[in-house]
C-alpha cells in the first residue's frame, strides 16, 4: 500500500454505530477539543497548535502523525467503543504502530501485513507488559506489579514474597472501599 498523507483507523465492521467524541475519560482530559461540523471532533495537545493530533469522525479516527502516543490513544478509543477489529490506512509506519498497539489490545487489524520482526516485537512486548483493560485502556495495577517484579527480581522466592505483599495491600485497599490506584501511562497524567 502506498503511503498517503492521512492516516486512518476505522471500525472493521461497517454499520457499527460510533459517536464522535465518545472517548475514555483519560483521553478526554489529555486533549483540548474543537467540534468541526456536527459529526467531527478535532483533538489538540495544546491551545497554540494549529493542527490537531487526531480527528474523530465517529466510525473513523485520523491523524497526520505517526506518533506512537497518538496511535495508542486511537487504539484505546477503538477498544472503548467496542470495536473488535479495525481497518488501518496511511503511512507504513503508522499502519505498523496501529498493528502493534491494536494487537496488544486484542483487536484484529486489516491493512497492515506484519513482518517477522513486527511479530517478534509484539511477542516481546506482550510478554513484558500486561494487557490494558479494554474499558479504560489502562493496565490492571496488579498486572503491572507482576510484570515489573518478574522482569526485575531474579529469585523466585523473592518474587513470590513481593507479589504476596502486593496482593495483600491491594486486598486491604479494596476491603476499606478505597479506589484501586491507577497506573500512570504518561508523565503529564496524574494518578486519581
Amino acid at each position: 500500500m502506498a503511503d498517503t498523507a492521512i492516516n486512518t483507523v476505522e471500525s472493521g465492521r461497517p454499520g457499527r454505530p460510533s459517536t464522535a467524541g465518545d472517548v475514555p475519560e483519560a483521553i478526554r482530559r489529555r486533549y483540548l477539543t474543537e467540534r468541526s461540523g456536527s459529526d467531527a471532533v478535532a483533538y489538540f495537545v495544546d491551545a497554540r497548535v494549529a493542527t490537531p493530533a487526531f480527528r474523530d469522525q465517529g466510525r473513523s479516527l485520523s491523524s497526520d502523525r505517526n506518533d506512537p502516543n497518538v496511535v495508542r490513544d486511537l487504539v484505546a478509543i477503538a477498544a472503548h467503543r467496542g470495536w473488535t477489529d479495525v481497518a488501518v490506512r496511511g503511512q507504513t509506519e503508522f499502519r505498523r504502530e496501529v498493528w502493534l498497539a491494536a494487537r496488544r489490545a486484542g483487536l484484529e487489524v486489516r491493512g497492515h501485513r506484519p513482518s517477522e520482526r513486527d511479530r517478534q516485537q509484539l511477542s516481546r512486548a506482550t510478554a513484558r507488559s500486561p494487557a490494558p483493560d479494554r474499558a479504560s485502556g489502562r493496565p490492571d495495577p496488579l498486572q503491572v506489579v507482576e510484570a515489573v517484579v518478574r522482569n526485575r527480581v531474579v529469585e523466585p522466592a523473592e518474587q513470590s514474597r513481593i507479589l504476596a505483599l502486593a496482593r495483600e495491600r491491594l486486598a486491604g485497599w479494596l476491603e476499606r472501599g478505597a479506589a484501586v490506584p491507577t497506573v500512570r501511562r504518561d508523565r503529564d497524567e496524574r494518578p486519581r
